[in-house]
């Protein structure tokens, strides 16, 4: 009886320790194998007890009007996971397109996946809005790095990874076009 309690345990230990692996794995994936992709930012800069400092990022691509941006499949609903088409700018991606579906893209685009916050039927101008979140809006600065990132006056952007499945990761984040280097 102990022995098989014991070998339950070590499975769970086990499970556990792939599960965390994994997390990782996925993650250094998409940084390796993803499109460079560069996202303009508006910064805000909270504070977790227990997590640390660091900065929450909203993406021009975070919200999306109907009207400037073909929406396909809508309205949808709250959770709701859907696609982004992203074309290559000068310098920022910006968003071409909006499905339900994962669309076909050019050699210019990627398509990332977001997970819908909220819609609204009318938005600016009575046209629909879409409000999205890519997994890609924080990331973490040693402390007393972040409340000089929230100054209006800095243009924030990110390099994201887009790998083939649309998941996207933070690879580098710039200040004023200069990239941050933490000492």
């Amino acid at each position: 009886m102990t022995s098989k309690r014991g070998l339950l345990f070590a499975a769970a230990v086990v499970l556990q320790v792939l599960l965390l692996l994994g997390m990782g794995a996925r993650h250094t994936y998409t940084l390796q194998t993803g499109r460079a992709v560069r996202l303009e930012t508006a910064p805000v800069d909270p504070w977790e007890i227990f997590r640390g400092q660091y900065v929450a990022l909203n993406y021009k691509i975070s919200q999306i009007q109907g009207g400037e941006v073909p929406m396909i499949g809508a309205p949808y609903q709250r959770g709701q996971r859907i696609w982004v088409t992203l074309r290559e700018g000068d310098p920022y991606w910006v968003a071409t397109g909006v499905a339900d579906q994962r669309p076909d893209t050019a050699a210019n685009e990627v398509a990332m996946q977001a997970t819908v916050q909220y819609w609204m039927d009318s938005g600016i101008e009575g046209r629909p809005q879409v409000n999205l979140r890519y997994g890609i809006e924080q990331f973490f600065v040693p402390e007393g790095e972040g409340p000089p990132l929230e100054q209006q006056r800095l243009r924030i952007s990110v390099e994201a990874a887009v790998d083939r499945f649309g998941r996207a990761a933070i690879k580098r984040v710039f200040v004023d076009d200069k990239e941050i280097q933490w000492r």
